[in-house]
């Protein structure tokens, strides 16, 4: 396999859909008594996309609410475009949410603050957001971690890690990619490294956490297809839909 790297399926943000989503939330805004949303985070290398499209057309086939993907690209274009995020990108309104601020450039200007932290606090307040209008599947961004203080009376969160062996992750990211195996492998400790390092930093707390997890799957053992028609059966099973 050569560099090619033009395998690669990059998620595209669907600026109609969006909108649309948006317009329906507000409309729904009156009658809901809770916000439902889902979290996936993935090992680099295992497809979280993949799986976080297949769930939100299971979802679309059983609820009358339209369901949305946001993914940490997503996430970023939202935070970085100001026009399509003024909606979203707002102060949290401490009295919905009941958690401390975790972060010490909350406690200076923002001019002070690194850009790195400016960046993670505009995700951090998309995904609050995000997860107050409901009816999302977002992937990656810390998002697990971020909302995991929510309140359980105004919110019903379902939270998956999809994890995988090196082996298995060294493979996917050859095809995904088209990439020599040593150079999938550099690129997987890389971008595993930059992961891990970006969500430790500013929540403190790792994403293979087990507790952090309604479910977990191996992707060695799982297709996605799996993955998503288990986590429907849960989600039925555990009333994760009742307002």
């Amino acid at each position: 396999m050569g560099t090619g790297g033009g395998k690669v399926k990059v998620p595209e943000f669907n600026i109609a859909a969006y909108h649309l989503w948006l317009e329906e939330r507000a409309r729904e805004e009156k009658h809901k008594q809770k916000s439902h949303f889902v979290t996936i985070s993935r090992e680099f290398g295992c497809d979280g996309f993949q799986v976080a499209e297949k769930l939100c057309d299971l979802f679309n086939s059983k609820q009358s609410s339209k369901w949305i993907v946001f993914t940490h690209q997503m996430l970023e274009k939202l935070a970085e475009d100001e026009q399509l995020g003024s909606g979203l990108i707002r102060e949290v309104n401490s009295g919905r949410y009941s958690f401390m601020n975790w972060f010490i450039d909350g406690l200076v200007p923002d001019y002070l603050q690194s850009v790195q932290s400016q960046v993670f606090t505009r995700i951090r307040t998309l995904i609050l957001n995000l997860a107050e209008k409901g009816n999302c599947i977002i992937v990656g961004g810390g998002a697990q971690i971020i909302s995991s203080e929510l309140d359980p009376e105004k919110f019903n969160s379902l939270h998956a890690r999809l994890y995988g062996s090196f082996h298995w992750r060294v493979k996917s990211v050859m095809e995904k990619f088209g990439l020599s195996q040593v150079e999938a492998e550099k690129m997987l400790k890389e971008r595993q490294f930059q992961r891990s390092k970006f969500v430790e930093d500013f929540t403190g707390k790792s994403s293979s956490e087990p507790g952090l997890y309604n479910l977990m799957f191996n992707s060695d053992r799982n297709d996605s297809n799996i993955i998503a028609r288990t986590m429907l059966s849960y989600a039925e099973h555990a009333k994760f839909f009742k307002s």
